[in-house]
């Protein structure tokens, strides 16, 4: 599908349908995590289903942790032990809350404004991956 001359995103996208954790984001910081579902997944953003409204501009640390992206990352301890088990987190804003069941739940989109660029690129090939499988 070719994009359109004004299309805003920059990378692949792919429909995810995994749990995450989520949190606003404060220094110090403090607050507890909750849960939330990835809708897509690219490599400069998420779209992702809460239970929580959250203002345009709201910075939120996210964990994600779906299987397979380790290996995409720089390193030789990549497929072993914990270190094939680490999250990625990141820091995002906010850029649209909209109100699938007002009250109860949310569709948030969020851009990557805190990710180390190593593991942006393995995110990228991660995507990439995964859409040649499909």
């Amino acid at each position: 599908m070719a994009k359109k001359p004004d299309e805003r995103r920059h990378f692949e996208r792919i429909e995810r349908r995994d749990t995450i954790k989520i949190k606003e984001y404060r220094y110090p910081e403090r607050g507890r995590f909750q849960q939330a579902r990835i809708i897509d997944l690219s490599a400069g953003g998420l779209q992702i289903e809460t239970k929580r409204h959250f203002a345009e501009g709201t910075v939120l640390k996210i964990e994600m942790n779906f299987t397979g992206w380790q290996r995409y990352t720089p390193g030789f301890l990549k497929y072993f032990g914990t270190a094939a088990q680490r999250p990625l987190v990141v820091l995002a804003e906010v850029v649209r809350c909209l109100d699938q069941v007002p009250g109860h739940r949310y569709e948030v989109g969020v851009r990557f404004t805190g990710i180390d660029e190593s593991h942006r690129r393995a995110l990228v090939r991660f995507i990439r991956a995964e859409v040649l499988k499909r």
